[in-house]
Protein backbone atom coordinates (compact mmCIF):
# COMPACT_ATOMS: atom_id res chain seq x y z
CA UNK A 1 0.00 0.00 0.00
CA UNK A 2 1.32 3.39 -0.98
CA UNK A 3 -0.07 6.42 0.93
CA UNK A 4 -1.50 9.16 -1.27
CA UNK A 5 -1.88 12.77 -0.06
CA UNK A 6 -5.35 14.31 -0.29
CA UNK A 7 -4.04 16.94 -2.71
CA UNK A 8 -3.45 14.15 -5.25
CA UNK A 9 -7.08 12.95 -5.16
CA UNK A 10 -8.10 14.85 -8.34
CA UNK A 11 -5.26 13.13 -10.19
CA UNK A 12 -6.96 9.80 -9.56
CA UNK A 13 -10.63 10.84 -9.54
CA UNK A 14 -12.40 12.80 -12.27
CA UNK A 15 -15.40 13.10 -9.95
CA UNK A 16 -13.24 14.86 -7.35
CA UNK A 17 -12.00 17.19 -10.10
CA UNK A 18 -15.61 17.98 -11.02
CA UNK A 19 -16.75 18.53 -7.42
CA UNK A 20 -13.83 20.89 -6.85
CA UNK A 21 -15.00 23.00 -9.80
CA UNK A 22 -12.31 22.19 -12.32
CA UNK A 23 -14.79 20.49 -14.70
CA UNK A 24 -18.03 22.04 -15.94
CA UNK A 25 -19.88 18.75 -16.42
CA UNK A 26 -19.88 15.52 -14.39
CA UNK A 27 -17.60 12.84 -15.86
CA UNK A 28 -20.53 10.46 -16.40
CA UNK A 29 -24.29 10.28 -16.01
CA UNK A 30 -24.95 10.88 -12.28
CA UNK A 31 -27.95 8.49 -12.33
CA UNK A 32 -26.06 5.61 -13.96
CA UNK A 33 -25.94 3.37 -10.87
CA UNK A 34 -29.23 4.24 -9.16
CA UNK A 35 -31.35 1.79 -11.18
CA UNK A 36 -31.24 -1.84 -12.22
CA UNK A 37 -30.59 -1.60 -15.98
CA UNK A 38 -26.91 -0.71 -15.62
CA UNK A 39 -26.29 -3.66 -13.31
CA UNK A 40 -28.15 -6.07 -15.60
CA UNK A 41 -25.87 -5.04 -18.46
CA UNK A 42 -22.74 -5.37 -16.31
CA UNK A 43 -23.69 -8.80 -15.01
CA UNK A 44 -24.69 -10.01 -18.48
CA UNK A 45 -21.24 -9.02 -19.75
CA UNK A 46 -19.54 -10.75 -16.81
CA UNK A 47 -21.64 -13.89 -17.33
CA UNK A 48 -20.66 -14.04 -20.99
CA UNK A 49 -16.98 -13.56 -20.10
CA UNK A 50 -17.15 -16.26 -17.43
CA UNK A 51 -18.72 -18.78 -19.80
CA UNK A 52 -16.25 -18.01 -22.56
CA UNK A 53 -13.09 -18.17 -20.46
CA UNK A 54 -14.02 -20.61 -17.66
CA UNK A 55 -11.68 -19.11 -15.04
CA UNK A 56 -11.49 -20.48 -11.53
CA UNK A 57 -13.52 -18.68 -8.87
CA UNK A 58 -10.40 -17.01 -7.46
CA UNK A 59 -9.21 -15.92 -10.90
CA UNK A 60 -12.60 -14.49 -11.74
CA UNK A 61 -12.84 -12.59 -8.45
CA UNK A 62 -9.40 -11.11 -9.00
CA UNK A 63 -10.20 -10.11 -12.59
CA UNK A 64 -13.54 -8.57 -11.67
CA UNK A 65 -12.79 -6.89 -8.34
CA UNK A 66 -9.62 -5.32 -9.71
CA UNK A 67 -9.16 -3.35 -12.88
CA UNK A 68 -8.13 -6.45 -14.79
CA UNK A 69 -4.70 -4.89 -15.14
CA UNK A 70 -1.55 -4.69 -13.06
CA UNK A 71 -2.03 -0.98 -12.34
CA UNK A 72 -2.62 0.13 -8.77
CA UNK A 73 -5.93 1.71 -7.81
CA UNK A 74 -6.96 4.30 -5.26
CA UNK A 75 -8.63 3.10 -2.05
CA UNK A 76 -9.58 4.83 1.19
CA UNK A 77 -9.51 3.62 4.79
CA UNK A 78 -11.34 6.18 6.93
CA UNK A 79 -9.80 9.48 5.73
CA UNK A 80 -6.53 8.07 4.43
CA UNK A 81 -5.89 7.37 0.76
CA UNK A 82 -3.73 4.58 -0.64
CA UNK A 83 -2.70 3.08 -3.95
CA UNK A 84 -3.20 -0.68 -3.82
CA UNK A 85 -2.86 -3.60 -6.21
CA UNK A 86 -5.62 -6.05 -7.10
CA UNK A 87 -4.64 -8.67 -4.53
CA UNK A 88 -4.82 -6.03 -1.80
CA UNK A 89 -8.26 -4.90 -3.01
CA UNK A 90 -9.60 -8.46 -2.89
CA UNK A 91 -8.09 -9.22 0.51
CA UNK A 92 -9.33 -6.00 2.12
CA UNK A 93 -12.81 -6.49 0.68
CA UNK A 94 -12.94 -9.97 2.21
CA UNK A 95 -11.64 -8.71 5.55
CA UNK A 96 -14.28 -5.98 5.69
CA UNK A 97 -17.07 -8.50 4.98
CA UNK A 98 -15.75 -10.89 7.64
CA UNK A 99 -15.31 -8.16 10.25
CA UNK A 100 -18.80 -6.80 9.62
CA UNK A 101 -20.49 -10.17 10.09
CA UNK A 102 -18.38 -11.56 12.91
CA UNK A 103 -20.15 -9.65 15.76
CA UNK A 104 -23.59 -11.00 14.79
CA UNK A 105 -22.74 -14.65 14.04
CA UNK A 106 -22.39 -17.48 16.55
CA UNK A 107 -22.43 -20.35 14.03
CA UNK A 108 -25.29 -22.30 12.52
CA UNK A 109 -27.14 -19.31 11.06
CA UNK A 110 -28.25 -18.57 7.52
CA UNK A 111 -26.74 -15.36 6.17
CA UNK A 112 -29.22 -13.74 3.82
CA UNK A 113 -27.15 -11.64 1.39
CA UNK A 114 -29.62 -9.29 -0.31
CA UNK A 115 -28.62 -7.53 -3.50
CA UNK A 116 -25.67 -9.89 -3.84
CA UNK A 117 -24.96 -8.92 -7.46
CA UNK A 118 -22.83 -11.48 -9.29
CA UNK A 119 -22.15 -13.29 -6.04
CA UNK A 120 -18.57 -12.69 -4.95
CA UNK A 121 -19.68 -11.85 -1.38
CA UNK A 122 -21.40 -15.24 -1.12
CA UNK A 123 -18.08 -17.04 -1.42
CA UNK A 124 -16.35 -14.56 0.88
CA UNK A 125 -18.96 -15.20 3.59
CA UNK A 126 -18.95 -18.98 3.19
CA UNK A 127 -15.14 -19.12 3.32
CA UNK A 128 -14.94 -16.88 6.40
CA UNK A 129 -17.70 -18.71 8.32
CA UNK A 130 -17.66 -22.45 7.63
CA UNK A 131 -20.59 -23.14 9.99
CA UNK A 132 -23.19 -20.97 8.22
CA UNK A 133 -25.45 -21.35 5.22
CA UNK A 134 -25.43 -18.50 2.68
CA UNK A 135 -28.51 -17.52 0.68
CA UNK A 136 -28.09 -14.80 -1.93
CA UNK A 137 -30.92 -12.72 -3.32
CA UNK A 138 -30.46 -10.67 -6.49
CA UNK A 139 -32.84 -8.82 -8.83
CA UNK A 140 -30.75 -9.19 -12.00
CA UNK A 141 -31.35 -12.46 -13.85
CA UNK A 142 -27.79 -12.40 -15.22
CA UNK A 143 -26.46 -11.80 -11.71
CA UNK A 144 -28.41 -14.80 -10.37
CA UNK A 145 -27.19 -17.05 -13.19
CA UNK A 146 -23.56 -16.01 -12.74
CA UNK A 147 -23.67 -16.39 -8.94
CA UNK A 148 -25.16 -19.88 -9.30
CA UNK A 149 -22.53 -20.97 -11.80
CA UNK A 150 -19.67 -19.52 -9.76
CA UNK A 151 -20.77 -21.45 -6.68
CA UNK A 152 -22.21 -24.58 -8.33
CA UNK A 153 -19.87 -26.84 -6.33
CA UNK A 154 -20.48 -25.08 -3.00
CA UNK A 155 -23.31 -26.86 -1.18
CA UNK A 156 -23.63 -24.15 1.49
CA UNK A 157 -24.43 -21.43 -1.05
CA UNK A 158 -27.72 -20.94 -2.87
CA UNK A 159 -29.04 -18.02 -4.94
CA UNK A 160 -32.58 -16.88 -5.68
CA UNK A 161 -34.29 -14.11 -7.61
CA UNK A 162 -35.13 -11.26 -5.24
CA UNK A 163 -36.76 -7.85 -5.41
CA UNK A 164 -36.43 -5.48 -2.44
CA UNK A 165 -39.92 -4.23 -3.30
CA UNK A 166 -41.30 -7.71 -3.99
CA UNK A 167 -42.73 -10.45 -1.78
CA UNK A 168 -39.52 -11.71 -0.02
CA UNK A 169 -40.55 -15.35 -0.56
CA UNK A 170 -36.91 -16.47 -0.34
CA UNK A 171 -37.16 -16.31 3.48
CA UNK A 172 -39.62 -19.21 3.26
CA UNK A 173 -36.77 -21.47 2.10
CA UNK A 174 -34.88 -21.04 5.39
CA UNK A 175 -35.65 -23.73 8.03
CA UNK A 176 -37.79 -22.47 10.93
CA UNK A 177 -35.26 -23.63 13.52
CA UNK A 178 -32.38 -21.71 11.93
CA UNK A 179 -31.52 -18.13 12.89
CA UNK A 180 -31.28 -15.70 9.99
CA UNK A 181 -28.92 -12.74 9.69
CA UNK A 182 -29.47 -10.27 6.85
CA UNK A 183 -26.43 -8.78 5.09
CA UNK A 184 -26.05 -6.13 2.41
CA UNK A 185 -23.04 -4.54 0.75
CA UNK A 186 -23.58 -1.52 -1.46
CA UNK A 187 -27.16 -2.50 -2.23
CA UNK A 188 -29.00 0.54 -0.91
CA UNK A 189 -27.51 2.91 -3.50
CA UNK A 190 -29.87 1.28 -6.03
CA UNK A 191 -32.95 2.06 -3.92
CA UNK A 192 -34.69 5.45 -3.78
CA UNK A 193 -34.98 5.20 0.01
CA UNK A 194 -34.37 2.69 2.81
CA UNK A 195 -37.64 3.00 4.72
CA UNK A 196 -39.64 0.30 2.92
CA UNK A 197 -36.82 -2.22 3.28
CA UNK A 198 -36.36 -1.48 6.99
CA UNK A 199 -40.11 -1.99 7.41
CA UNK A 200 -39.63 -5.47 5.93
CA UNK A 201 -36.80 -6.11 8.37
CA UNK A 202 -39.15 -5.15 11.22
CA UNK A 203 -41.93 -7.36 9.89
CA UNK A 204 -39.71 -10.44 9.83
CA UNK A 205 -38.08 -9.62 13.16
CA UNK A 206 -41.48 -9.40 14.82
CA UNK A 207 -42.47 -12.72 13.24
CA UNK A 208 -39.30 -14.34 14.59
CA UNK A 209 -37.90 -14.98 11.11
CA UNK A 210 -34.99 -12.54 11.33
CA UNK A 211 -32.68 -12.10 14.30
CA UNK A 212 -29.95 -9.65 13.27
CA UNK A 213 -28.41 -7.71 10.44
CA UNK A 214 -25.18 -6.19 9.27
CA UNK A 215 -24.69 -3.74 6.45
CA UNK A 216 -21.75 -2.34 4.53
CA UNK A 217 -23.38 0.66 2.93
CA UNK A 218 -22.39 4.14 1.80
CA UNK A 219 -24.03 6.29 4.46
CA UNK A 220 -23.05 9.36 6.45
CA UNK A 221 -22.75 11.55 8.26
CA UNK A 222 -19.21 12.24 7.15
CA UNK A 223 -16.92 14.51 9.18
CA UNK A 224 -16.70 18.19 8.23
CA UNK A 225 -13.32 17.74 6.59
CA UNK A 226 -12.45 18.44 2.96
CA UNK A 227 -12.81 14.76 2.08
CA UNK A 228 -15.97 14.44 4.19
CA UNK A 229 -17.58 17.40 2.40
CA UNK A 230 -16.61 15.96 -0.99
CA UNK A 231 -18.19 12.62 0.00
CA UNK A 232 -21.43 14.33 0.99
CA UNK A 233 -21.51 16.33 -2.25
CA UNK A 234 -20.77 13.21 -4.30
CA UNK A 235 -23.69 11.26 -2.81
CA UNK A 236 -26.03 14.21 -3.39
CA UNK A 237 -24.85 14.67 -6.96
CA UNK A 238 -25.37 10.97 -7.74
CA UNK A 239 -28.78 10.85 -6.04
CA UNK A 240 -27.75 8.02 -3.72
CA UNK A 241 -29.99 7.07 -0.81
CA UNK A 242 -28.26 7.88 2.47
CA UNK A 243 -31.04 7.24 4.99
CA UNK A 244 -30.43 3.62 6.03
CA UNK A 245 -28.83 4.43 9.37
CA UNK A 246 -31.61 6.88 10.29
CA UNK A 247 -34.31 4.39 9.33
CA UNK A 248 -32.70 1.58 11.35
CA UNK A 249 -32.39 3.92 14.34
CA UNK A 250 -36.13 4.69 14.21
CA UNK A 251 -37.20 1.03 14.01
CA UNK A 252 -38.62 0.04 17.40
CA UNK A 253 -37.99 -3.70 16.99
CA UNK A 254 -34.31 -3.27 16.04
CA UNK A 255 -31.37 -2.10 18.14
CA UNK A 256 -28.23 -0.79 16.45
CA UNK A 257 -25.26 -2.44 18.19
CA UNK A 258 -22.38 -1.04 16.18
CA UNK A 259 -21.53 1.66 13.64
CA UNK A 260 -18.10 2.26 12.12
CA UNK A 261 -17.91 4.98 9.50
CA UNK A 262 -15.93 4.88 6.26
CA UNK A 263 -14.24 1.52 6.84
CA UNK A 264 -13.25 1.07 3.20
CA UNK A 265 -13.70 2.84 -0.10
CA UNK A 266 -12.71 1.30 -3.40
CA UNK A 267 -14.27 4.59 -4.47
CA UNK A 268 -12.81 6.97 -1.85
CA UNK A 269 -15.66 9.43 -2.47
CA UNK A 270 -18.23 6.80 -1.56
CA UNK A 271 -16.83 4.57 1.21
CA UNK A 272 -18.63 1.82 3.09
CA UNK A 273 -19.91 2.31 6.63
CA UNK A 274 -20.33 -0.80 8.79
CA UNK A 275 -23.61 -1.13 10.71
CA UNK A 276 -24.80 -4.00 12.96
CA UNK A 277 -28.19 -4.46 14.60
CA UNK A 278 -30.09 -7.11 16.55
CA UNK A 279 -33.74 -7.71 17.27
CA UNK A 280 -34.96 -5.85 20.34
Amino acid sequence: MKPVPLNDLPTHSSWATYLLGALDEPPRDPDLFTGTETYENIYAHLLESYRENSPSYEEFVRQTRGSGQDEQELMSIEEELFLVDTDEIVERDRTVVRDALDPVLDGGETVLDLGCGWGWTLGAIADAFPNVQVLGGEYSEAGVELARELHADYDRISVAQFDFYGDWDLLDTIPDDEDTVVFTKGAFVTLPEAGRTVEQFEKFVEAGDLQAGTHLEQVGPHPETILGILRKQYAQERGYSMDLLDQLGEASSLTITGTTYDVLGDNPLHPLTEIQWKST
